[in-house]
C-alpha cells in the first residue's frame, strides 16, 4: 500500500515517498527479490495523480503517485493482484490509469477484467520451461466502491470453473485471494475448507491477504497455502501487525511445491525490515506456530466472536492513535477525519 491511510495522513506511507523518494519503503529488503523469477504482492492502492493540497480529503487516501511505482520496479516486484476492497476506492479511471502505468514498466497484473481495453484476469508467465497462470479474486464485499466494479468477485464455483479452464494452458496455476476477517491469525474453517478445494481442483499456489496479520501456511498435497501473507509495506502501528515475511516458493515439480519463510517487521517509517539473528529464529518459529492453527472443523461461532473481539480491540487502538499523533495533523486534516469518524459512526448504525 503506497499511499496513505486516513489515521496516517501527512505521514504514512505515501506522505514518506514524497518525502524521501520512490524507493524509500523497499530501502531496508532491496535486493531480497533478486533472483526471483516471479515477485506476487497484491497493491492495495491505485497509482493515480492526485493533488494532496487541494482535493477533498477523500480523494487523497489510499492513493498513490504514480511515481511510487519506481519503488516496485527496483525492488525487483514484477507482477501485482488487483483484486482487493480497496482498487475501486477512486472509481473505474483510477484503475484504469493505475493499469497504464503497470502495463508501461512491464510489471503484470491479475484481478480485474475489462473487455474494453482487453483486460483478462489470467495472466501467463513463462519461466524455465514452467507456464505460469496467474488469477487472481477478491472475496470481501464492496464496501469502497464508487463505481461498476471490474475486479474480479471470488467465488467456489467461479474459481473452480476457472482453474478448470486454464489447466490445459499452463503447468502452475497461482491464486491470488482477497480474503478473510482482519486482524484475526488464523483463517475460518470455511476458508480452509474452500482453500484445500481449489488445490484439489488444480491450483498449485494459494496466497492469502486481507487480515493485515500473518496467518499459518500450508503444505497440502504437495502444494501450499498461505491464508495471510499479512502486510509487507503498510502504515498501521500495532506492533503485532507490523510482523511481516516474505515467501518464497520453489517448483521442482507440479507436484511438489516447497517453500521457505523470510521474517520480516515493519519499522516506525513502514519499511519491511528483514529479521536477523534470534529475532529472525523467534519469528520464524512464531510464524510456523500459526500453522497449528488451520482448522477446517474450527467452530464458525467461536471464530466470529474472536474477530469481533480482535476488531473491537483495533478501533480502540485507533482514538489512541489518534491522540498520541494529533501534533502531525494539520486543521484541515483533523477536520476531515472528525467527520469521516461521524460518518462511519452513523453508517454502522
Amino acid at each position: 500500500m503506497l499511499g496513505d491511510l486516513p489515521a496516517c495522513s501527512g505521514f504514512g506511507v505515501g506522505s514518506k515517498i514524497a518525502k524521501y523518494g520512490p524507493d524509500f519503503p523497499f530501502a531496508k529488503c532491496k535486493g531480497v527479490f533478486t533472483g526471483s523469477d516471479i515477485a506476487i504482492g497484491n497493491l492495495e492502492v491505485v497509482l493515480s495523480r492526485f493533488n494532496p493540497k487541494t482535493d477533498p480529503f477523500a480523494k487523497t487516501h489510499l492513493r498513490a503517485q504514480p511515481e511510487a511505482l519506481e519503488g516496485l520496479v527496483s525492488a525487483g516486484i514484477n507482477c501485482v493482484t488487483l483484486a482487493n476492497n480497496h482498487i475501486m476506492q477512486h472509481g473505474l479511471a483510477a484503475v484504469l490509469e493505475t493499469a497504464d502505468h503497470l502495463n508501461s514498466k512491464g510489471i503484470a497484473f491479475t484481478g480485474i477484467e475489462y473487455p474494453d481495453r482487453d483486460m483478462r484476469n489470467l495472466r501467463i508467465l513463462e519461466k524455465n520451461g514452467f507456464r505460469v497462470g496467474m488469477l487472481g479474486y477478491n472475496f470481501r464485499p464492496e464496501q469502497y466502491t464508487v463505481s461498476p466494479r471490474i475486479d474480479v468477485a471470488g467465488s467456489e464455483q467461479r474459481i473452480c470453473n476457472d482453474i478448470e479452464s486454464v489447466r490445459s494452458q499452463v503447468d502452475i496455476i497461482v491464486l491470488s485471494l482477497h480474503w478473510g476477517e482482519e486482524f484475526i491469525n488464523r483463517p475460518s474453517g470455511e476458508q480452509v475448507r474452500l482453500g484445500r478445494k481449489f488445490i484439489d481442483s488444480g491450483a498449485h499456489i494459494i496466497l492469502g491477504h486481507h487480515p493485515h496479520i500473518l496467518q499459518g501456511v500450508e503444505r497440502y498435497r504437495g502444494r501450499v497455502i498461505a491464508y495471510s501473507l499479512g502486510d509487507f509495506v503498510f502504515d498501521l502501528w500495532d506492533e503485532h501487525l507490523r510482523k511481516s515475511m516474505i515467501l518464497r516458493l520453489q517448483v521442482r515439480d507440479v507436484n511438489d511445491v516447497i517453500y521457505d519463510i523470510i521474517p520480516a517487521v515493519i519499522n516506525r517509517n513502514w519499511q519491511p525490515v528483514l529479521a536477523e539473528s534470534d529475532d529472525a529464529i523467534r519469528l520464524k518459529k512464531e510464524i510456523e506456530q500459526l500453522a497449528t492453527l488451520i482448522d477446517p472443523d474450527a467452530n464458525q461461532s467461536e471464530w466470529e466472536q474472536e474477530v469481533a473481539r480482535e476488531l473491537h480491540r483495533f478501533r480502540q487502538g485507533v482514538y489512541s492513535h489518534y491522540l498520541k499523533n494529533l501534533h502531525r495533523f494539520g486543521i484541515r486534516r483533523l477536520w476531515a477525519i472528525a467527520q469521516g469518524i461521524v460518518s462511519n459512526r452513523i453508517t454502522r448504525k
